[in-house]
């Protein structure tokens, strides 16, 4: 009986309130051409979007960590539900047919692991805002942008260890925050939203996509 209670609570918080949605996304009102490729550029990260317990040289390895851990997550996402996603690195030159993927971090902001685990109810919570812009490169290398999306969110919202209504359920909670909420996985939830949003644009259009169709989720602002 005891394990079943415990299975079932580690299911409800796995499906748990940190979650990441499409707060807006705009596309140019043009026919879309499927990418032959698409490049990803690491995402600008300026000082006043970041709250985390760094500084220095500590800060900027944690930039850098993040912005290119965050091109990885984005173009392993996108070769799956796309088209073949590479980093844009200095020098290359996208060819025409291809997409652009790059933008920047609006807000990140690390909370507190411990909080979120002991006390969630929002404290502690993760928050992780972003800009992107899609650009299509034409015949003689030239850029335009098709898209504009936005996304937001973070975590968490649901009890932890001490405001757990049940002490399986509170031992459970932490465990399961250590490994759903942070940067990390508020990352993985950005890539995941925008790719989405990309992909659910080109099945409106009529294109055959590989992989698991995802609906993107849509946040209450998005009209």
């Amino acid at each position: 009986m005891v394990h079943r209670a415990a299975t079932g609570l580690l299911a409800i918080l796995l499906g748990g309130c940190a979650s990441v949605s499409v707060k807006e996304d705009q596309w140019s009102p043009e026919k879309l051409v499927m990418p032959k490729r698409v490049y990803v550029k690491d995402y600008d990260m300026p000082s006043d979007s970041l709250a985390v317990d760094r500084s220095g040289e500590e800060l900027e390895k944690f930039r850098e960590d993040t912005s290119k851990n965050f091109t990885a997550e984005l173009c392993e996402r996108i070769t799956k539900r796309i088209a073949p996603a590479v980093p844009l690195v200095e020098g290359v030159r996208p060819e025409p047919g291809s997409w652009v993927v790059e933008g920047r971090f609006l807000r990140l902001n690390q909370g507190s692991r411990l909080l979120r685990s002991l006390v969630g109810l929002g404290a502690g919570g993760t928050k992780m805002d972003a800009q992107t812009t899609v650009s299509a490169v034409g015949a003689r290398g030239a850029e335009k942008a098709i898209a504009e999306i936005e996304t937001t969110g973070g975590s968490n919202a649901e009890p932890g260890m001490l405001t757990f209504p049940t002490p399986i359920g509170g031992g459970i909670r932490a465990v399961v925050s250590l490994a759903k909420t942070g940067v990390t996985a508020d990352q993985r939830r950005t890539a995941r939203m925008i790719t989405a949003a990309m992909a659910e644009k080109l099945e409106t259009q009529g294109y055959a996509l590989p992989g698991k169709k995802e609906k993107a989720k849509r946040s209450e602002t998005q009209p």
